[in-house]
């Protein structure tokens, strides 16, 4: 069985969760049996994870002298061995008739008008739908995807439908007693709320501001990771927490770890995903989540994060003031570790794997 990878989504992002997630599945399936190859490697990428890829030990195929800015939005092109699999990074598939096409979808942002605008929007609904329906199988990253799926598609065949949960990554608890090799200019000793991603749209980060301004002086704000600030943001957060944020662009994962084990708890304030990685990397780290009890929060997080039932920043704090209790923060640590131990990339890529395989013995076995 032979499976093709389209890595133009790492063309996409320099860095984010859905080539986080091609990554992972990727580096998964290199230590697997399957015969794999890959379509539209960049070996000089500027993409975080597609530059750790060792692409000299494999097939990879150029398919189109087409920029992939463009050829992204557009079915694959290249011809590939009958029964052949065919997974694309990002919504492509395949019009080949005789060859398997699996598909993952992450979410319906687009569809809800919550992300990016015309046109572009229109062209990532357009390409979904065109994938959704000439799939020969759908991984859904969790079950809100899921049944957004059905929403959208009411007349889809469930039983070419799979949840697949991504894992999550290497974060752990560590020793508070031993001082921290952080290369971050941040005193760890401050009593700090922690906000990791994406700000714009959906991601209510200005909530998350003012959440911050509720909350007494002795709270800071440090943000890590999302796109670019602009000068409206930093004027925003002069005026509403002076002197209480702190911004680190681009950090290391070992840092980042560093920050979620001191973090007075993590603050993700988004009303909308498809899985989530900051509250499941901050429970795996022993960080206390609080977040919002909406689309695929309440997997994630379980019974061990404090979710409010809208992005509102009164209710946000409430939940953050109650972890002063250290007995009931300890609590939600405890049941946090344990909540984020259902989330491996282990059994991520075998549970696709194994998909792979019910799709090919369906359509090929006969």
């Amino acid at each position: 069985m032979q499976v093709f990878f389209d890595n133009s989504v790492f063309s996409i992002q320099k860095a984010g969760g859905v080539s986080a997630y091609w990554y992972e599945l990727l580096s998964g399936m290199c230590n697997s049996e399957l015969s794999i190859g890959f379509l539209n490697a960049r070996p000089q990428s500027d993409n975080i994870f597609e530059n750790k890829i060792d692409y000299n030990r494999f097939n990879c195929i150029q398919e189109s002298r087409i920029p992939l800015k463009y050829l992204r939005y557009l079915p694959l092109r290249y011809a590939l061995p009958t029964a052949a699999i065919f997974h694309g990074g990002y919504l492509r598939i395949s019009p080949q008739k005789d060859i398997l096409n699996i598909l993952t979808v992450h979410d319906f942002a687009h569809e809800r008008k919550l992300a990016s605008k015309f046109p572009r929007g229109l062209a990532n609904t357009l390409q979904k739908a065109y994938g959704i329906r000439r799939a020969d199988g759908i991984i859904c990253i969790s079950d809100s995807t899921r049944q957004e799926l059905f929403h959208f598609f009411p007349g889809i065949n469930p039983a070419k439908i799979k949840v697949i949960h991504h894992g999550i990554g290497n974060f752990y608890p560590i020793s508070k007693q031993q001082p921290a090799n952080c290369s971050l200019d941040i005193d760890l000793g401050e009593k700090f709320v922690l906000y990791v991603g994406a700000r714009r749209n959906y991601k209510n980060f200005f909530t998350a501001v003012k959440t911050i301004e509720l909350l007494p002086p002795s709270f800071n704000l440090v943000v890590v990771g999302g796109e670019p600030w602009d000068k409206k943001e930093i004027d925003m957060m002069n005026k509403k927490i002076p002197g209480r944020y702190r911004i680190f662009q681009t950090i290391s994962q070992s840092d980042l770890n560093i920050l979620y084990n001191h973090a007075f708890c993590l603050l993700y304030t988004s009303a909308y995903e498809g899985f989530g990685f900051p509250p499941g990397e901050a429970m795996k780290a022993g960080c206390p989540v609080v977040t919002t009890n909406m689309t695929s929060m309440p997997e994630v997080v379980g019974r061990a994060g404090l979710m409010a039932d809208r992005p509102d920043p009164l209710l946000f704090a409430e939940k953050i003031s109650s972890l002063e209790n250290e007995i009931f923060k300890q609590r939600l640590i405890a049941r946090g570790l344990q909540q984020a131990q259902q989330f491996t990339w282990n059994k991520s890529v075998q549970e696709t794997i194994n998909f792979y395989k019910d799709c090919w013995n369906l359509k090929f076995s006969t």
